[in-house]
């Protein structure tokens, strides 16, 4: 008869086991590459918005997929998207208007 003691102790041990890989799992999450596709709730935690503004921007904006009725993302696309929306700051703008004018450079104290 089998000693029911070392059943229990292979069956803890294959536990722990699978413990410690979702522990590590946990701790290190898996770093979204360049080319990853995401969900429209992982694009939002990226952004830092809600997954309605995700889908706001969807309809409107962002590039996005629909493969088996699911909806995903590229990340980099996304990525590429939002740094061709960036804006210049007024002082951007001032120093194109001003570039080469040295009069108003001196008026301005540029």
């Amino acid at each position: 008869m089998d000693n029911p003691f070392e059943s229990i102790d292979k069956r803890l041990e294959a536990i722990e086991h699978k413990l410690e890989g979702l522990i590590q799992r946990i701790d290190k999450p898996p770093v979204l590459s360049a080319t990853a596709w995401i969900t429209s709730k992982q694009l939002a935690q990226h952004l830092g918005i809600s997954p309605a503004a995700v889908t706001k921007l969807r309809y409107s904006k962002l590039p996005y997929y629909k493969i088996g009725g699911k909806i995903l993302f590229k990340k980099q696309e996304v990525d590429e998207f939002i740094e061709k929306t960036r804006h210049k700051t007024g002082g951007e703008y001032l120093d194109e208007h001003l570039e080469g004018d040295t009069d108003n450079k001196k008026r301005f104290r540029l």
